[in-house]
């Protein structure tokens, strides 16, 4: 159906210095674009008039797929999408919407532990060894820049599908995926599967004996039983996203968190090849049109976005690609 794999996410932070040493220094994801959000663009993602952003974007080695997209406002936000750590009231692990943004690195994995703990961010749980299906990860979670949570992997058992070998000379991979707490599995899969049109490429549960491990991941109680869907766009191992639906329960719902102007993990970008198209199939399934299709200047170029509300409190921006 014409959308591909996640193009960039996209997270508001309130000092880019801070999250440029993370992402550029440590990570080495290269800056791509740095350029003032334009008018067009402020006015599609419905904020005040008044609002300005700086925007960095970033990618492993220059690749198309799984690129950060930093937005630093003025003035600066008061609200973080997820609020996991720091002075309460917190949000609950199983809350519905988005979580997390993941990146494959190489083994060790004590030694990217290290780093992020020795720059002052704050780890859920030391590295973690568990098996999903066929997938053995070894993964932790830390809380980067205005809390926005992380998550590092060491694929000790992936697909090719799943992870892409690293360039030469780089320690961090693209977005590989993003996780996003589901609640109704049958409309999640109806709107990735048949709106958007991507491929299931794993749909299975934590087997009983690795339970406890991911949930200690994952920061859910012991007893919980955790359903893994991930979604990617075929032939495209980076940008894919994964659901992840919690039993016996999940809590609240995070109404409204996910958008521009917000700061932490705000925004999934996907490219399209027809938003018109899209649109339609957006309003026949019942789900919410953010921002109907619109031409806005970005970095210089002009390009024609879709804002949407997904079943989860996920928000998309989809771009049309370019016609021939």
């Amino acid at each position: 159906m014409g959308v591909g794999a996640i193009e960039s996410v996209m997270i508001g932070v309130s000092r880019l210095d801070e999250a440029l040493e993370l992402f550029h220094a440590l990570m080495q994801l290269q800056v791509d674009a740095r350029f003032a959000l334009s008018d067009s663009a402020r006015a599609a993602w419905r904020l005040a008039a008044d609002v300005r952003g700086e925007v960095v974007e970033l990618s492993c080695a220059g690749y198309p797929a799984g690129r950060v997209r930093l937005v630093q406002y003025a003035p600066v936000p008061t609200r973080r999408v997820r609020v996991h750590h720091g002075p309460g009231p917190l949000d609950g692990a199983t809350d519905v919407g988005p979580k997390a943004v993941d990146f494959y690195v190489p083994a060790p994995m004590q030694q990217w532990y290290d780093a992020i703990v020795a720059r002052g961010y704050v780890p859920r749980s030391t590295p973690v060894t568990h098996e999903v299906g066929e997938t053995k990860s070894e993964e932790f979670v830390f809380w980067g820049p205005d809390g926005v949570p992380l998550l590092l992997m060491v694929g000790h058992r992936h697909s090719a599908a799943e992870m892409r070998a690293l360039p030469p000379g780089t320690n961090f991979g693209e977005v590989a995926t993003i996780s996003v707490v589901g609640a109704d599995l049958a409309r999640t899969r109806h709107y990735y599967e048949r709106v958007l049109g991507l491929v299931p490429i794993v749909n299975t549960e934590t087997a009983e004996e690795f339970r406890e491990l991911a949930n200690r991941l994952t920061g859910v109680p012991p007893e919980t039983r955790t359903h893994w869907l991930l979604y990617a766009e075929p032939g495209e191992p980076g940008g894919k996203i994964l659901v992840v639906v919690f039993t016996p329960s999940h809590g609240k719902r995070l109404e409204g968190r996910m958008r521009p102007g917000h700061l932490g993990f705000s925004l999934l970008t996907h490219l399209a090849d027809d938003l018109d198209a899209l649109h339609a199939r957006l309003q026949a399934a019942g789900h919410g049109v953010f921002q109907p299709p619109v031409e806005i200047e970005w970095n210089g170029a002009r390009r024609r976005v879709l804002l949407a509300h997904g079943p989860n409190e996920e928000l998309f921006e989809f771009v049309e690609r370019a016609r021939p």
